[in-house]
Parts: structure tokens; sequence; C-alpha cells
């Protein structure tokens, strides 16, 4: 039998996931299994992700720093890293204003509310 790819199985576990949450909000008792036994297992899974991201990223820095030949290089990968960083910050922050602009979220909302 031939075993699925990756992406195949994380997206048919995304759908199935979906289904499952519209599924429990009909049932009375629905919400209740979601925040009791479903919602600490997520808290778990992305407070690990977050816990693997930074010796991932230091590793791998150390890694392609270590793998350089020319050491004279080193200040172009890092003027180019910076420069890359500035721009993708300016990018987010525009794409991030804009939409504020346009969508003016909690517009709606009374004060008593807020």
């Amino acid at each position: 039998m031939k075993k699925l790819e990756l992406h195949w199985q994380i997206l048919i576990g995304m759908i199935f996931g979906i289904i499952f949450g519209f599924l429990m909000t009909y049932p009375e008792w629905g919400p209740e299994f979601v925040q009791d036994w479903i919602s600490p297992l997520g808290t778990i899974f992305v407070k690990l992700l977050k816990l693997i991201a930074i010796p991932l990223i230091l590793a791998s820095l150390v890694k392609g720093i270590s793998d350089l030949q020319d050491i004279s290089k080193f200040k172009n990968i890092g003027l180019r890293t910076i420069a890359i960083y500035i721009l993708t910050t300016i990018i987010a922050i525009s794409i991030g204003l804009v939409l504020v602009n346009i969508i003016k979220p909690g517009e709606g909302i009374s004060e008593q509310t807020i």
C-alpha cells in the first residue's frame, strides 16, 4: 500500500479539524468538551513549536557561519540580511496600516462594550 505524502496528510488533517470544529458547535456539550479536552493539547503543541524555533534558528545560523570559507563574505551576508529584514518589516507595517484604514476594525462597537 502506498503511503500518502506529508502535504496530503496535513491537508486532510486540516479539513478534518475544520469539520470537527463545526460539528462541536451543535451538541450542547460540544464547546465544553473542546475547551476542556482539545484546547489544552493545542496550547501544548503551540508552546512546543515556540520552544523548538529559537534553537533551530540558532543552530542554522551557526552552521551557516561555520561553513563560510571566506570570512569577507560574512559582511555582505550580514548587510543583505539586515536590508531584507528592514524591507520586509516596512512592507508588513504598510500592509497592516492600509488594511486598518480600509477595514476600520472596531468601528461599530459601542463605548459600553469597549
